[in-house]
């Protein structure tokens, strides 16, 4: 009776210390400088590309990292972005925006010094918010016949954030290349940055 119970446990232990099958890619990439679009062509001059350092994809989603350098320390975000169909003209709900940590809170002050919003030191970057889009080459399909993308590897998504009040809305727009290796948050207007950086929305 004793050597079976031995030998019961040792499966269970063994059990144990066996991996489980993961049902999931990832690619890892290096960090480079954060680059800001100073609006000399085109934007606000508070447009950030961030260099994509990770992405892990599974059944259901791309978990795609974008962490930059600036001025001594590091800043990034993580975006979840569903593999699901978009629904009619490209417009779906569950993109997830992510903090990765002290880089989401220092990409939070970075903004607040770009978009000239007042510093709050008590600010800190949501843990995660999910919001609806449309993927903005699916809306053009829609718009212009016989529309092709020129550049099939860049993703363009508008983002729309909804608060508890009918005031609290604001728009932001999320471009994604994965052969480029690079995320862009770029600004649909001035006027949101305040609801963006203040309200419950991104932070």
């Amino acid at each position: 009776m004793l050597k079976q119970f031995i030998f019961f446990l040792i499966v269970i232990l063994f059990a144990c210390n066996v991996s489980p099958k993961k049902d999931y890619k990832i690619e890892t990439f290096p960090v480079k400088p954060l680059f800001i679009d100073k609006g000399e062509e085109e934007g606000w001059g508070a447009d950030i590309r961030l260099s994509v350092t990770s992405v892990i994809e599974t059944d259901t989603t791309k978990e795609i990292t974008g962490e930059s350098s600036y001025n001594g320390d590091n800043l990034g975000l993580l975006v979840s972005v569903p593999k699901a169909k978009e629904g009619e003209k490209g417009f779906a709900k569950g993109l997830t925006l992510k903090s990765i940590g002290k880089e989401s809170n220092y990409l939070l002050s970075t903004l607040v010094n770009l978009y000239k919003q007042k510093p709050d030191t008590s600010l800190i970057f949501t843990n995660n918010i999910s919001v609806n889009y449309v993927n903005l080459s699916e809306f053009a399909k829609h718009l212009v016949a016989n529309y092709e993308q020129e550049d099939l590897a860049l993703k363009e998504y508008k983002l729309f954030f909804e608060g508890k009040n009918d005031e609290d809305y604001a728009e932001l727009f999320l471009n994604i290349n994965l052969n480029e290796h690079w995320i862009e948050l770029r600004e649909k207007d001035e006027e949101y940055r305040s609801l963006l950086i203040n309200s419950s929305f991104l932070f």
